[in-house]
């Protein structure tokens, strides 16, 4: 009994341990039973099987293929079949199940369906997951929009996409199968035989060079090739391009730009839309002090602008940058050690095909000398007019007061030749050759002070000079005038209110605007002086005011600075002293105004620059 015992057990150990289950299905469709390695590979106990339509297991989907495939097996008794169809798992969870099903109902001890099965859904899991990335690869190779290319190890193309064709212009049938050193330029084989040796050993390669189209034309490409392996071996290598033709064109054409730009005898600059500096040539570096690492990312105008950069200058190129306009401009910039020079800039816009601002491109020339040479010569010309207006006034003088004077003398002295010494019409022509002279030596003295304003803007002296203490003696010169009229005199000038000019002219100005306060003042009225100061923050500004008979400006506002130009011929004086008065202001760079109501009185205004 125990040699019968011992196939019975073999048997069995075989089916639990193997890794297939095994269960009979009558022809109804009712599980008879099943081994008990099926709880290892579907989760249920043996009673949780047995007497179940095996249908209740079986996903929905696939329940036709079973329901056919056992139709057939039917009959056909001993026929045997398989089939991978999906069944829920005792947790709920529907998984994959391989089935080899065969058709013993007509054997005497079986007679049922003979099913072994095993649990497949990692395997099928896998085999969708590859499934998946093989399409994905596919599409990916085939609608790429840039080259993509397969190698045998040899370097046999054995596949290309629409890409390849486009470019290179072959058709697929005429690449396929042929090595790939067929479609290189001479100069580019070996860089690409070295690249193929690279990815034979498991690394990747990135190299540019030139290929030739189906028509003899070189196209650059930039080129990576990957090797691909199936472990352990290696299956081919894949590669992708790209056309660079239309950019390596361009950067010949940019690297001959720059090279111009940077020879340049002018200043280069290149900015994005927002002004922001991209380059720069070595010229602007040798002009400016900076460098493209300092400016680069920057805008210019950030660095180079300073106090005395023309803000209407800067306003009107803000104004054509946001017009997007072509302008061109000279304001003063500084340089990176913060000396100031002048700039002049042309500034051109550039725009893409689709009319977008993509940069500006700058040339900028350093014109200092230039305009240093422009301000000689507008001083030149203003020293030359002002000389054609000096030598006016000696025509003037010379004509007028100085030829009356001499043809009086020279009628007085053969006058004085025709009467004796003691006759009475000698002593009275006598009388008026003196005075005479006296006229002829006025003249000489007014030419003298003339000159000596000439000498001063040769050769200028000047010195700090206080206006209070100057006005403080002038006050004291005429104080015996002031008390004899019982004028009032207010000076309220602060004692620190100073300035750069030669003190004899400063003194000459005051006493000369005072003694006129005291000359034309009104005679039915105490006469009022004030010698007032105002400050501003580019000028000091002095005032003299009086209470006079004042002036009618109507009459006399463009003869009342002149030479000779007296406002009331009735008072004494040459009229010398406003055209002195005036001369002398600004020859130490300030400016005089007046205003007057006659009846009133008259204030003369003073202005001097604080920097001077």
């Amino acid at each position: 009994m125990e040699q019968n015992q011992l196939p019975t057990q073999f048997s069995n150990a075989i089916l639990l341990h193997s890794p297939y289950f095994t269960c009979l299905i009558d022809q109804s469709g009712l599980i008879k039973q099943v081994s008990e390695s099926a709880k290892r590979h579907v989760g249920y106990q043996e009673d949780e099987l047995i007497g179940k339509d095996v249908l209740e297991f079986i996903y929905p989907g696939d329940k036709r293929l079973v329901l056919t495939t056992m139709h057939k097996l039917s009959s056909e008794p001993g026929a045997a079949t398989s089939y991978t169809i999906r069944y829920r798992s005792k947790n709920g969870d529907w998984r994959w199940l391989e089935a080899h099903v065969s058709n013993q109902t007509k054997d005497e001890l079986l007679k049922s369906y003979v099913v072994y099965a095993r649990d497949v859904t990692q395997q099928q899991e896998t085999a969708l997951a590859n499934k998946v990335d093989l399409h994905y690869y596919n599409s990916l190779f085939q609608n790429h929009p840039g080259i993509v290319f397969s190698l045998t190890p040899e370097g046999i193309f054995d596949r290309i996409n629409a890409s390849v064709q486009k470019v290179l212009l072959y058709h697929e049938e005429e690449m396929i199968g042929e090595h790939f050193s067929k479609f290189t330029a001479p100069s580019f084989t070996f860089e690409a035989i070295k690249a193929l040796s690279k990815a034979s050993n498991q690394e990747p390669s990135v190299i540019e060079g030139k290929v030739i189209n189906k028509h003899g034309k070189a196209v650059t490409l930039i080129i990576t090739l990957i090797p691909v392996y199936l472990c352990p071996t290696k299956i081919g290598i894949l590669g992708t391009a790209r056309d660079i033709s239309a950019e390596k064109t361009a950067q010949r054409e940019l690297e001959k730009l720059s090279l111009v730009a940077s020879k340049a005898v002018s200043c280069v600059v290149i900015t994005d839309a927002l002004g922001r500096t991209e380059w720069v040539n070595s010229e602007f570096t040798r002009v400016t002090g900076y460098t493209l690492r300092e400016v680069l990312g920057k805008k210019p105008g950030h660095l180079l602008q300073g106090p005395d950069t023309d803000p209407m200058a800067v306003q009107y190129m803000n104004s054509q940058v946001l017009k997007k306009q072509p302008f061109h401009v000279e304001l003063i910039n500084y340089r990176k050690n913060g000396e100031k020079f002048w700039f002049s800039m042309n500034i051109t816009p550039m725009f893409d095909d689709e009319g977008n601002l993509v940069q500006f491109f700058a040339i900028q020339d350093d014109v200092t000398e230039r305009k240093q040479s422009e301000k000689k010569m507008q001083l030149l010309a203003e020293d030359l007019q002002k000389h054609n207006q000096e030598l006016q006034q000696f025509n003037y003088i010379v004509s007028h007061n100085l030829r009356t004077p001499v043809a009086n003398l020279l009628g007085l002295a053969s006058i004085l030749e025709q009467h004796p010494h003691d006759s009475e019409n000698f002593h009275s022509s006598l009388q008026k050759l003196k005075q005479t002279a006296m006229s002829l030596f006025n003249v000489i003295k007014d030419l003298n002070d003339l000159l000596s304003l000439r000498d001063f803007d040769t050769n200028p002296n000047r010195e700090q000079v206080c206006i209070h203490s100057v006005c403080q003696e002038v006050l004291k010169s005429l104080e015996d005038r002031f008390e004899s009229l019982r004028a009032s005199v207010n000076l309220a000038i602060p004692e620190d209110a100073c300035l750069q000019a030669t003190r004899a002219y400063i003194y000459s100005i005051f006493h000369n605007l005072i003694a006129n306060a005291i000359k034309y003042r009104d005679t039915e009225r105490p006469l009022e002086v004030s010698i007032r100061h105002e400050a501003t923050e580019q000028y000091l500004i002095f005032k003299v005011e009086d209470n006079g008979v004042g002036i009618d400006l109507d009459k006399a506002k463009n003869s009342i600075f002149k030479l000779y130009g007296k406002i009331d011929k009735r008072a004494d004086g040459r009229g010398m002293g406003l055209y002195m008065v005036k001369a002398q202001i600004e020859s130490i760079g300030g400016s005089i105004e007046v205003e007057s109501t006659p009846g009133k009185g008259t204030t003369f205004i003073l202005s001097f620059p604080k920097k001077q």
